[in-house]
């Protein structure tokens, strides 16, 4: 296990890391070094790649914009959708869910939504894919301090509560993983396991790995002071 430094146990390090660790996932697809602590370089380079990256994926090119992107993921995100689903199957006995999923039409997203539902629905917990949004939104709130439309210390406020939620909805990293790589093949609407594989390696490589922050965080680790600022608070 990598040796932390002297100020890693400070209350704003822990929070910082748990924010990186929430979004690990997306940094290992983007080829970051989990040695460093996935860091960025403040360059003319970087700062552009990720202003592009705000405006093309998610619309984001003012404070506001963050604002509503995050507030949506912390309040919504796509788990409201896949508990709907969720609850509406649970009602239904085996073939029934099997008979009602044939009955829409193969080629709409729904109908892979509901497949995809079926397929985790037992394996997940009632937070079933929040993972998902709770990633999304610490990379989104990291990416916003990064390019200035926040502050860090704005930043890190905000994150905390997420990361109290995230520890109470699943019991560890493992569990975590399964719920965000369930969130991103529904919100990709593809339920194979081809679509799954290499997701599933990058959070097979985190949980294995001991540069990973899965590795160096304990999950139950509390943080002081994890009140925060809510989403709407954002100012």
């Amino acid at each position: 296990m990598k040796k932390m430094n002297r100020d890693d146990h400070s209350v704003s390090k822990r929070t910082e890391r748990w924010c990186i660790a929430l979004s690990a996932v997306l940094y290992e697809m983007n080829g970051l070094d989990p040695g460093n602590d996935y860091e960025w370089e403040s360059t003319p380079k970087h700062i552009e790649m990720h202003k592009q990256s705000l405006q093309r994926d998610w619309g984001i090119e003012t404070k506001d914009d963050l604002r509503r992107n995050i507030e949506w993921l912390a309040e919504e995100g796509h788990r409201m959708s896949f508990h709907k689903i969720r609850s509406f199957l649970s009602a239904l006995s085996e073939a029934e869910q099997t008979k009602y999923i044939e009955s829409i039409p193969k080629s709409t997203n729904l109908h892979r939504e509901h497949q995809i539902v079926k397929a985790y629905m037992n394996r997940l917990p009632a937070a079933g894919i929040a993972a998902w949004d709770f990633g999304r939104y610490a990379y989104l709130i990291r990416t916003g301090a990064f390019m200035g439309y926040i502050s860090m210390e704005t930043s890190l406020e905000l994150v905390k509560p997420m990361i109290t939620v995230a520890q109470q909805a699943y019991t560890g990293w493992r569990e975590y993983g399964t719920g965000y790589l369930a969130g991103r093949q529904f919100w990709l609407a593809q339920p194979t396991a081809a679509s799954a594989q290499e997701m599933a390696g990058y959070i097979r490589n985190l949980l294995l790995s001991t540069d990973s922050l899965w590795n160096r965080l304990e999950w139950d680790m509390p943080l002081e002071e994890a009140a925060g600022l809510p989403a709407s608070q954002l100012a």
